[in-house]
C-alpha cells in the first residue's frame, strides 16, 4: 500500500472522529466506554497515519505505542463492550452486530492482529512502505467494521 492510500484511509478516519466527536453527547454506561475507546482507536489512527504522510516526525515507538492502544481496545476487549442490551441512543451500533455475532467478532480479533501487525513491522525494521501496508490492512478493519455494524445516517 502507498503512502498517498493511507494518506486517503486516514483523511476518512479523522473526519469519522470529528463527527464522532459530537455525535457522543449524553452517552451513559457502557455505550459511553465504548464510545471512548473509539476515539483512542481513532486518534492512534490518525497519529500513525500523520507520520506515515511526513505530517509528524517518523518516531517508531510512538507509533508502537499507538499500535498498542488500538491492540488493546480490540478482540475481545472490544467485543466485551457490546453486550446485547447496548443499543440505547446515542449509540451508533448496529443491531446486526448480535445477529452476526462470530463475524463481528472476527473483525475485532482481525484488528487486534492488524495492529499488532503494525508495531512488529516497525520492531522488525519495516521500511515506510511495508508499515503503510500494515497500517493499511488495520485501518481496512476498522473500515468493513463500520460499513457493516454502525448504524449509517
Amino acid at each position: 500500500m502507498t503512502v498517498r492510500k493511507t494518506a486517503g484511509i486516514s483523511a476518512v478516519m479523522l473526519a469519522v472522529s470529528v463527527v464522532l466527536a459530537f455525535a457522543h453527547g449524553g452517552a451513559t454506561g457502557i455505550v459511553k466506554e465504548r464510545m471512548e475507546a473509539m476515539e483512542e482507536i481513532s486518534a492512534s489512527m490518525k497519529q500513525i497515519g500523520q507520520m506515515l504522510r511526513g505530517q509528524k516526525p517518523f518516531d517508531a515507538s510512538e507509533i508502537v505505542g499507538a499500535a498498542g492502544i488500538i491492540a488493546g481496545h480490540s478482540g475481545d476487549n472490544l467485543t466485551r463492550q457490546f453486550p446485547s442490551e447496548s443499543l440505547m441512543p446515542p449509540t451508533e451500533a448496529s443491531p446486526l452486530i448480535w445477529e452476526k455475532w462470530e463475524q463481528f467478532s472476527g473483525t475485532a480479533n482481525d484488528m487486534e492482529t492488524a495492529a499488532m501487525s503494525v508495531a512488529d513491522a516497525v520492531q522488525g525494521g519495516a521500511d515506510r512502505d511495508q508499515i503503510a501496508t500494515a497500517f493499511g490492512r488495520l485501518a481496512q478493519t476498522c473500515k468493513t467494521c463500520h460499513e457493516t455494524f454502525r448504524v449509517k445516517k
